[in-house]
């Protein structure tokens, strides 16, 4: 199957494709043009992704690309899994001055992570870990990424609602 007919699911069970293995100093994304997933960028030092990483399926954010997500699981999924998720929170993200919002999201087939439902219900301070890496995000590729804030499930699913309309 390609990842262009991949079905969205729902806005409470969406399918998110793993571009990027929790732990990986690979920046890899989906070229929607080759239908595959392909490497953007290198990291230098010993800067790497903390969770997988990847695109919500028949969606387009507002930079024109699929839309965005981080996926809590216990353990790095491989490159190109399709993974149930469900949406806990969001980031609001200006990438060079561009909106690239951030959904977060928790493997639903996951035992641990699987039973969360909101942001609190995360075991880490999410807001100090996601602005650390996006700071150091902004230095390995010399751009301006700024955290506009972290919002609630309900949001979360406004913006997957919305971003699967466009990408219909």
């Amino acid at each position: 199957m390609s990842y262009k007919n991949l079905p969205f699911g729902s806005v409470a069970k969406f399918n998110v494709v793993i571009e990027i293995p929790k732990g990986s100093p690979n920046k890899y994304e989906y070229d929607p043009g080759l239908d595959l997933i392909k490497l953007e960028w290198v990291f230098t030092g010993d800067f790497k992704f903390l969770f997988d990483y990847g695109f919500v399926s028949q969606t387009l954010g507002g930079d024109g690309d699929p839309l965005d997500a981080f996926v809590f699981c216990s353990h790095p999924l491989e490159q190109g899994t399709v993974v149930e998720c469900r949406a806990v929170g969001m980031i609001e993200v200006l990438d060079r001055g561009e909106v690239d919002n951030k959904i977060l999201a928790v493997a639903v087939a996951d035992k641990e992570f699987g039973r969360f439902q909101e942001l609190r219900d995360l075991k880490f301070d999410y807001e100090k870990t996601f602005r650390d890496f996006f700071k150091e995000l902004g230095v390995q590729k010399d751009k301006i990424i700024e955290i506009k804030g972290f919002k609630d499930r309900a949001r979360a699913e406004k913006e997957l609602e919305a971003a699967h309309a466009n990408g219909e």
